[in-house]
């Protein structure tokens, strides 16, 4: 019997299906789900432009999201550095306003799906392994996830998440294209 379900979620369109599919089963089983989000510290601005609603940041965030790497990169001009690409972090508080944003999006489609447990987390962290510790932590049935996230072209050479999960969970694992 699967009580209890965690899902990972980071705003992909993978994941969504992911969520739906665990959405899905979970209400069938009457499970309770947890709804995890890995924060994006290492996305892209165009990444992160692409998740937000903006209608839904203040306007200090939505100016925030629109500059951060133009400031940084006057920043690191003034201080007469040199470089060629160079990765710019996105600000913490944008990061975790869009990733509540992301968060807020997963309940309602649980919510929708009929499941009435549903706990959610967000951190900060190695997306394998946060997931693999709160399966652990949660005791959970089963864990479902998209097969690509929004960092393909890291999974490529360094094996995706879905992979890492899969491989080391003691649980069940769906990974769902």
């Amino acid at each position: 019997m699967i009580k209890t379900i965690l899902v990972a979620t980071d705003g992909s369109d993978h994941a969504e299906k992911a969520l739906t599919l665990a959405s899905d089963l979970g209400a069938k089983y009457r499970a309770r789900l947890v709804l995890v989000h890995v924060l994006l510290s290492n996305a892209r601005s165009d990444t992160l432009r692409a998740l937000a609603n903006r209608r839904n940041l203040s306007k200090r965030l939505r100016d925030l999201l629109a500059n951060y790497e133009a400031d940084f990169l006057r920043e690191f001009a003034a201080v007469g550095a040199e470089g060629g690409f160079v990765p710019i972090p996105p600000p913490r508080e944008l990061v975790e306003a869009i990733g509540q944003q992301i968060m807020d999006r997963a309940e309602k489609i649980a919510a929708k799906a009929g499941i009435k447990k549903i706990d959610t987390v967000m951190v900060h962290g190695d997306p394998a392994e946060v997931i693999l510790d709160l399966a652990a932590n949660n005791k959970a049935d089963m864990i479902v996830l998209g097969s690509r996230g929004l960092s393909d072209f890291k999974g490529l050479f360094l094996g995706s998440t879905s992979h890492k999960v899969c491989a080391q969970a003691d649980c069940t694992c769906l990974t769902v294209k």
